[in-house]
């Protein structure tokens, strides 16, 4: 079973585009936040939506939504510009629930 549920905030750096088949795509990362026996700690996971979650995500206003997110992990392979092959793992969403209204206080 691959299923991964997050909960965390939007981070500024929405990317919506389109395929040249004209699908929608919208990579981001969320911050996710957790505790540990000696501080808060925060991860920044990577993430991509397509067509109408693609459409609703990158039509956010500005960063820090609180949302909750479901999908799964993948793990793709590329040649990056530099002409070596890199490795990138990013959650594929499969849906999203915003838990906040936009413009809401976000913690600092």
């Amino acid at each position: 079973m691959n299923k991964v549920f997050l909960v965390g905030w939007l981070s500024p750096n929405l990317d919506k585009r389109y395929t040249t088949s004209g699908k929608a795509v919208c990579s981001f990362s969320l911050m996710v936040a957790y505790k540990t026996k000696v501080r808060e700690e925060t991860d920044t996971i990577d993430c991509v939506a397509w067509d109408t979650l693609a459409e609703l995500i990158g039509d956010q206003p500005g960063k820090g939504r609180r949302v909750a997110i479901e999908g799964r992990l993948h793990t793709r392979q590329f040649e990056g510009p530099d002409g070596q092959r890199k490795k990138v793992t990013e959650v594929v969403v499969r849906d999203v629930e915003f838990l906040d209204e936009p413009g809401a206080v976000q913690p600092a």
